[in-house]
């Protein structure tokens, strides 16, 4: 029986075939937003509201007093009294990448590890400076500090940077610290002179780990081969320092000037005062008897 001959009754309803339909496209696709009620208007996103300088100040504090209070403190204070005489001066001192004091997501981890890298920085700063008896100026360069970052290390007596500047300013006679960076970083750091003191990720981790050819990364080599290096003192349980190595240059030994040298070398001679005589005879006169004619006694020869 065609189509056209059914009753009304056995047709199939074009209302019901668009209804499958519609369920299978509903399936398919995201459910839309619910509409919104009237009146209500949408909102931008609110500006993040940044941690002032006072609440950064306070965090620090009770972190570093905390801090103060472990091995890894003391282990640290001990390493550098400890080895400071026999190694280079540090004359001043910079820190890379240390992070920012205010993360976004506000992770307690983060800002821990970010307060006690700063902490631990100063520590090595602060004992050298106690020995040497003089200050040691320090600088920051990180790129995500906020205004309050930057103002809280200047309360601090520090000075913030912009990149290049810190790199820039590394020489002989600097202290770079530079806890878990890439190897562009300490590339950067590293490629104008090896400083006197560095903290960061130690020569045999990235030898042993990272794929490099022969003479890649000549700069960490060179200075592991250069200069004495201290496993740096772990923080408990957390990763704060790990893999982190201490490298120090060893103090030159003095120099001799060339006539001085000359006279510590050159044997040590009588004045000969009987020019012609033959050698290896010794003349004497008594003590006692200095009008007596002179005595020779001649050197091995047995008196007659």
């Amino acid at each position: 029986m065609a189509a056209a001959d059914l009753p009304d009754t056995e047709k199939p309803k074009q209302a019901e075939w668009t209804h499958v339909k519609s369920k299978s496209r509903f399936r398919r696709n995201a459910p839309r937003p619910s509409p919104k009620p009237p009146g209500a208007s949408s909102k931008p996103d609110e500006p993040r509201i940044h941690k002032s300088v006072a609440d950064i100040t306070a965090e620090y504090d009770s972190f570093k007093t905390r801090w103060r209070d472990t091995a890894c403190h003391t282990k640290l204070r001990e390493l550098v009294e400890t080895n400071a005489a026999k190694h280079r001066t540090v004359r001043k001192a910079v820190c890379l990448g240390v992070g920012t004091f205010d993360p976004e997501d506000g992770g307690w981890d983060a800002k821990r590890r970010t307060y006690i890298q700063l902490d631990g920085f100063l520590t090595v700063v602060e004992v050298m400076s106690e020995l040497y008896k003089e200050t040691i100026p320090c600088s920051f360069q990180e790129p995500r500090f906020t205004p309050n970052d930057t103002e809280f290390l200047t309360n601090l007596g520090h000075q913030v940077v912009e990149s290049p500047a810190a790199f820039e300013a590394v020489d002989e006679d600097t202290l770079v610290f530079a806890v878990h960076m890439y190897r562009p970083i300490y590339e950067a750091a590293l490629e104008k002179a090896s400083p006197a003191m560095f903290v960061g990720t130690g020569w045999d981790v990235w030898d042993e780990f990272a794929t490099m050819k022969e003479g890649d990364f000549k700069c960490m080599s060179d200075m592991h081969a250069s200069h004495s290096h201290f496993p740096f003192p772990q923080d408990g349980t957390y990763t704060t320092f790990s893999s982190t190595c201490l490298y120090w240059r060893l103090t030159p030994e003095p120099s001799i000037p060339l006539e001085d040298q000359l006279v510590e070398e050159a044997p040590t001679v009588a004045p000969d005062s009987s020019a012609g005589k033959p050698s290896g005879v010794v003349w004497e006169r008594s003590a006692e008897d200095k009008t007596a004619p002179e005595a020779k006694v001649e050197t091995g020869a047995q008196p007659s």
